[in-house]
Formats: structure tokens, C-alpha cells, sequence
């Protein structure tokens, strides 16, 4: 019986592991944990300070942050490629464990459960682990 109870525990545990993906998230102000599921999307937006324009970025939590793609207009797309390469090519195969923006005129952070808003600062998350 307690044997079964361990593989029971052990496979139940496995799953969790699988399917949640923890995260920090870190603004200049607090820290909390973030509990996101490996199927979820997320998106930052924020408003580019040279061109003025918005920006969004657009991603999937898998094993890590990826599938990033970017919407912007074609100056500020310009402004990051420096009209030398497609953006949206450039950044699809990037993979990370950790996202970090600044913004002077403020981000707004959509991921899974949470939406987060910084004015003038940082905003970092970090997976805790990338299985």
C-alpha cells in the first residue's frame, strides 16, 4: 500500500513538474512569485521612446520563453533591424529563461494570470526552472 502511495505521489508530482512553470517577477518596486502553465502566452507592450510609436511583444511559455514575434510600424521596426533584416524572422527561434525591459514611458507585462504595469523602470522575469 505505502509503495503504491510513493508511485502515485512520484508520477502526481512529475505531471506538476511537466506543467508548471514558476516564475520571479521583479519590478524596481517589489518581487512575487508568478505560477504559469507551459501552454500560456504573454505579451509586453510599451511605447518606443526614440519613434514614439507602440510596440508589442509576443511570446509562448513552453521549456522556456519563446515563439517571440514582434508588432510595430515599419519605422520602429527599422529603428530595432536597423532596415538590414525582418525582425519577426530574427526573433521567432529565440529561446530564454529570462525576460528584462526598461522603459521611461512605462511597460505593460500580460502573461498567464497576471498584468503587471511599470512607469519609468525595469520589469525582469526569471523561470526558476527550465525542464
Amino acid at each position: 500500500m505505502r509503495k503504491r502511495f510513493v508511485i502515485i505521489c512520484g508520477i502526481t508530482m512529475a505531471i506538476f513538474l511537466l506543467l508548471v512553470k514558476p516564475a520571479v517577477i521583479r519590478t524596481e518596486n517589489e518581487t512575487r512569485l508568478a505560477v504559469l502553465f507551459r501552454w500560456q502566452t504573454g505579451t509586453i507592450s510599451f511605447i518606443n521612446s526614440v519613434t514614439g510609436q507602440p510596440v508589442v511583444i509576443r511570446f509562448t511559455i513552453r521549456n522556456q520563453f519563446q515563439n517571440f514575434s514582434v508588432s510595430a510600424d515599419e519605422t520602429t521596426e527599422a529603428y530595432y533591424s536597423h532596415g538590414v533584416y525582418d525582425l519577426n524572422q530574427a526573433v521567432s527561434c529565440e529561446s530564454t529563461s529570462r525576460l528584462k525591459f526598461c522603459s521611461m514611458k512605462g511597460i505593460m507585462l500580460n502573461m498567464g494570470f497576471y498584468t503587471l504595469t511599470v512607469k519609468d523602470g525595469c520589469l525582469e522575469v526569471d523561470l526558476l526552472w527550465t525542464l
